[in-house]
């Protein structure tokens, strides 16, 4: 029977270990990038559930002051002084929504972005697939940049609109 020498058969060469070194490096450098997709896009998600929270907040503003809102589209108050902003307020109408309309822009820009838009137009509104319904809808706007400087130019800024009757 012929013997079999064992020295050279025991553990792993160098080149396996390299290998294998090699191997583990890809996967932890792909995990690593998949950590930082991944935050970027739970802070698009972040930002589009506050447009969310604040369309809905402008939304109830609006039906609170629903004969305003009909009649037509108030202008932003130049300044949102906070003498609108209380039950004991003496403000009229036309005041509060004009108040309601600049407080929701400029929390918009302080939640969304530096960059961010908010406007109300009336419904239906041209190139929009969200805000189709009647002449008395309004549609509420926003848009801001988004956080993953990877898209494309197009895709670089997102929107949320939101159709309200008031």
């Amino acid at each position: 029977m012929p013997k079999i020498n064992f020295h050279h058969a025991i553990g792993f060469t160098l080149v396996e270990v390299l290998v294998s070194i090699v191997i583990l490096a890809l996967g932890l450098l792909g995990l690593a990038s998949l950590q930082g997709i991944s935050l970027k896009n739970n802070q698009d998600a972040f930002l589009f559930s506050q447009a969310n929270a604040l369309a809905y907040e402008m939304s109830d503003r609006i039906k609170a002051n629903r004969l305003e809102w009909i009649v037509a589209i108030p202008a932003p108050a130049a300044a949102c002084v906070d003498g609108c902003n209380s039950s004991g307020a003496s403000c009229t109408a036309t005041q509060m929504a004009a108040y309601d309309y600049c407080y929701w822009q400029q929390k918009a820009i302080a939640t969304l972005s530096t960059g961010a838009t908010a406007v109300i137009t009336a419904s239906p509104k041209a190139g929009s697939t969200t805000c189709t319904g009647g002449a008395s809808s309004l549609c509420l706007t926003m848009t801001w940049s988004r956080t993953n400087q990877n898209l494309s130019a197009a895709m670089n800024t997102t929107n949320f609109e939101l159709e309200v009757t008031p």
